[in-house]
Protein backbone atom coordinates (compact mmCIF):
# COMPACT_ATOMS: atom_id res chain seq x y z
CA UNK A 1 0.00 0.00 0.00
CA UNK A 2 1.45 3.40 -0.99
CA UNK A 3 0.11 5.38 1.93
CA UNK A 4 1.57 8.71 0.87
CA UNK A 5 0.05 8.73 -2.60
CA UNK A 6 -3.28 7.24 -1.51
CA UNK A 7 -3.85 9.62 1.40
CA UNK A 8 -2.55 12.63 -0.48
CA UNK A 9 -4.87 11.93 -3.38
CA UNK A 10 -7.94 11.70 -1.18
CA UNK A 11 -7.25 14.18 1.61
CA UNK A 12 -4.64 16.53 0.12
CA UNK A 13 -2.42 15.90 3.14
CA UNK A 14 -1.56 13.48 5.93
CA UNK A 15 0.19 13.15 9.27
CA UNK A 16 2.28 10.10 10.20
CA UNK A 17 3.51 9.66 13.77
CA UNK A 18 6.19 7.05 14.50
CA UNK A 19 6.70 5.46 17.92
CA UNK A 20 8.13 2.24 19.28
CA UNK A 21 5.04 1.77 21.47
CA UNK A 22 2.53 -0.90 20.40
CA UNK A 23 -0.42 0.53 18.41
CA UNK A 24 -3.06 0.38 21.13
CA UNK A 25 -0.67 1.79 23.71
CA UNK A 26 0.27 4.58 21.31
CA UNK A 27 -3.38 5.50 20.73
CA UNK A 28 -4.02 5.53 24.47
CA UNK A 29 -0.97 7.75 24.99
CA UNK A 30 -2.52 10.16 22.47
CA UNK A 31 -5.70 10.06 24.60
CA UNK A 32 -7.77 8.23 22.00
CA UNK A 33 -10.77 6.21 23.16
CA UNK A 34 -13.32 3.89 21.54
CA UNK A 35 -10.53 1.66 20.24
CA UNK A 36 -11.60 -0.86 17.63
CA UNK A 37 -10.03 -3.08 14.97
CA UNK A 38 -10.25 -1.89 11.36
CA UNK A 39 -9.58 -3.90 8.22
CA UNK A 40 -8.24 -1.06 6.10
CA UNK A 41 -6.89 2.25 7.46
CA UNK A 42 -7.64 4.29 4.34
CA UNK A 43 -11.24 3.09 4.17
CA UNK A 44 -11.72 3.99 7.85
CA UNK A 45 -10.34 7.49 7.34
CA UNK A 46 -12.42 7.99 4.19
CA UNK A 47 -15.58 6.85 5.92
CA UNK A 48 -14.93 9.23 8.81
CA UNK A 49 -14.36 12.12 6.41
CA UNK A 50 -17.33 11.32 4.15
CA UNK A 51 -19.91 10.48 6.78
CA UNK A 52 -18.70 12.36 9.85
CA UNK A 53 -18.71 9.29 12.07
CA UNK A 54 -17.62 11.34 15.06
CA UNK A 55 -18.27 15.04 14.53
CA UNK A 56 -16.76 16.02 17.88
CA UNK A 57 -13.60 13.95 17.55
CA UNK A 58 -10.58 13.14 15.44
CA UNK A 59 -10.05 9.64 14.08
CA UNK A 60 -6.60 8.05 14.39
CA UNK A 61 -5.56 4.69 12.93
CA UNK A 62 -2.45 2.78 14.01
CA UNK A 63 -0.55 -0.40 13.29
CA UNK A 64 2.80 -2.08 13.85
CA UNK A 65 4.66 -1.72 10.57
CA UNK A 66 8.08 -3.11 11.51
CA UNK A 67 9.68 -4.82 14.51
CA UNK A 68 10.82 -1.38 15.70
CA UNK A 69 8.05 1.02 14.73
CA UNK A 70 4.32 1.63 14.96
CA UNK A 71 2.65 4.27 12.81
CA UNK A 72 -0.32 6.46 13.76
CA UNK A 73 -2.13 8.19 10.90
CA UNK A 74 -4.43 11.20 11.03
CA UNK A 75 -5.86 13.29 8.22
CA UNK A 76 -8.10 15.79 10.02
CA UNK A 77 -6.12 18.91 10.87
CA UNK A 78 -9.06 21.19 11.62
CA UNK A 79 -8.09 21.58 15.28
CA UNK A 80 -4.35 21.14 14.77
CA UNK A 81 -2.53 17.88 14.18
CA UNK A 82 -2.33 15.79 17.32
CA UNK A 83 0.95 14.16 16.31
CA UNK A 84 2.55 17.58 15.84
CA UNK A 85 2.17 18.45 19.51
CA UNK A 86 5.29 18.41 21.66
CA UNK A 87 3.50 16.99 24.70
CA UNK A 88 2.07 14.13 22.63
CA UNK A 89 5.43 13.18 21.13
CA UNK A 90 6.95 13.13 24.61
CA UNK A 91 4.27 10.65 25.68
CA UNK A 92 5.21 8.44 22.72
CA UNK A 93 8.96 8.39 23.45
CA UNK A 94 10.68 5.55 25.27
CA UNK A 95 13.98 5.63 27.11
CA UNK A 96 15.67 4.03 24.09
CA UNK A 97 13.86 5.63 21.15
CA UNK A 98 12.47 9.02 20.12
CA UNK A 99 9.08 9.70 18.63
CA UNK A 100 8.71 11.50 15.31
CA UNK A 101 5.96 12.96 13.16
CA UNK A 102 6.08 13.76 9.46
CA UNK A 103 3.17 15.77 8.10
CA UNK A 104 2.12 17.36 4.84
CA UNK A 105 -0.51 19.94 4.19
CA UNK A 106 -0.77 22.12 1.10
CA UNK A 107 1.85 24.57 2.37
CA UNK A 108 4.11 22.65 4.74
CA UNK A 109 6.11 19.44 4.79
CA UNK A 110 7.89 18.91 8.08
CA UNK A 111 9.50 16.33 10.35
CA UNK A 112 9.18 16.82 14.11
CA UNK A 113 11.38 15.02 16.64
CA UNK A 114 11.27 14.54 20.41
CA UNK A 115 13.17 12.34 22.84
CA UNK A 116 13.50 11.94 26.60
CA UNK A 117 16.84 13.75 26.61
CA UNK A 118 15.07 17.12 26.24
CA UNK A 119 15.62 17.27 22.49
CA UNK A 120 12.74 18.87 20.57
CA UNK A 121 13.39 19.73 16.97
CA UNK A 122 12.07 20.06 13.46
CA UNK A 123 13.12 19.83 9.85
CA UNK A 124 11.49 21.65 6.95
CA UNK A 125 11.76 18.81 4.45
CA UNK A 126 11.36 21.03 1.39
CA UNK A 127 14.24 23.37 2.27
CA UNK A 128 16.37 21.43 4.74
CA UNK A 129 16.03 24.19 7.35
CA UNK A 130 16.41 22.82 10.89
CA UNK A 131 15.60 24.05 14.36
CA UNK A 132 16.40 22.45 17.71
CA UNK A 133 18.46 19.29 18.17
CA UNK A 134 17.51 16.25 16.09
CA UNK A 135 19.23 13.77 18.39
CA UNK A 136 20.63 10.60 16.91
CA UNK A 137 18.73 10.97 13.60
CA UNK A 138 20.65 14.13 12.73
CA UNK A 139 23.53 12.27 11.11
CA UNK A 140 21.24 9.98 9.13
CA UNK A 141 19.31 12.94 7.77
CA UNK A 142 22.55 14.68 6.83
CA UNK A 143 23.75 11.61 4.95
CA UNK A 144 20.39 11.49 3.13
CA UNK A 145 20.88 15.02 1.81
CA UNK A 146 19.21 17.13 4.51
CA UNK A 147 22.44 18.85 5.41
CA UNK A 148 23.52 19.67 8.94
CA UNK A 149 23.87 23.36 8.05
CA UNK A 150 20.19 23.59 7.13
CA UNK A 151 19.96 23.04 3.40
CA UNK A 152 19.28 20.40 0.77
CA UNK A 153 21.96 18.55 -1.16
CA UNK A 154 21.82 19.15 -4.90
CA UNK A 155 20.66 15.56 -5.45
CA UNK A 156 17.33 16.37 -3.76
CA UNK A 157 16.55 19.47 -5.80
CA UNK A 158 13.39 19.02 -7.83
CA UNK A 159 12.07 16.09 -5.77
CA UNK A 160 8.25 16.14 -5.48
CA UNK A 161 6.86 16.61 -1.95
CA UNK A 162 5.93 12.96 -1.48
CA UNK A 163 9.32 11.72 -2.65
CA UNK A 164 11.07 14.10 -0.25
CA UNK A 165 8.83 12.86 2.55
CA UNK A 166 9.62 9.22 1.77
CA UNK A 167 13.31 10.03 1.71
CA UNK A 168 13.19 11.79 5.09
CA UNK A 169 11.11 9.03 6.71
CA UNK A 170 13.46 6.36 5.41
CA UNK A 171 16.50 8.25 6.72
CA UNK A 172 15.03 8.86 10.17
CA UNK A 173 13.33 5.49 10.76
CA UNK A 174 14.63 3.03 8.17
CA UNK A 175 11.06 2.50 6.94
CA UNK A 176 10.07 2.38 3.28
CA UNK A 177 6.56 3.82 3.19
CA UNK A 178 6.07 2.51 -0.33
CA UNK A 179 5.89 -1.00 1.08
CA UNK A 180 3.59 -0.68 4.09
CA UNK A 181 1.43 -3.79 4.03
CA UNK A 182 0.76 -4.02 7.75
CA UNK A 183 -2.20 -5.88 9.17
CA UNK A 184 -3.70 -5.47 12.61
CA UNK A 185 -4.88 -1.87 12.24
CA UNK A 186 -6.75 -0.31 15.14
CA UNK A 187 -8.62 2.98 15.30
CA UNK A 188 -9.37 5.39 18.10
CA UNK A 189 -11.11 8.74 18.53
CA UNK A 190 -9.62 11.76 20.29
CA UNK A 191 -12.35 14.19 21.40
CA UNK A 192 -11.91 17.64 19.89
CA UNK A 193 -11.79 19.23 23.34
CA UNK A 194 -8.95 16.89 24.32
CA UNK A 195 -7.03 17.73 21.15
CA UNK A 196 -7.32 21.43 21.92
CA UNK A 197 -6.06 20.83 25.46
CA UNK A 198 -3.06 18.95 24.04
CA UNK A 199 -2.22 21.95 21.86
CA UNK A 200 -2.48 24.27 24.87
CA UNK A 201 -0.12 22.02 26.88
CA UNK A 202 2.35 22.00 24.01
CA UNK A 203 2.32 25.78 23.84
CA UNK A 204 2.97 25.92 27.60
CA UNK A 205 6.18 23.92 27.13
CA UNK A 206 7.60 26.83 25.13
CA UNK A 207 6.99 29.42 27.86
Amino acid sequence: MDLLTTLDGYFGGWCFTFTTLPPREALQAMEAGHLSDVANPVDALREEADEGIEEDGILLVASRISPAWSIVIETNGNTGLIGADHCVLLELCTAEQPAMTVFKNPNRLELLYADLHDNWAGLDITSGRRWGTLGHVSGALHEAGFTADGGLHDTLNGYPYNDLARHAINAATGLDTLEVVATGWVSGIVPTATALQQIDRSRALWR
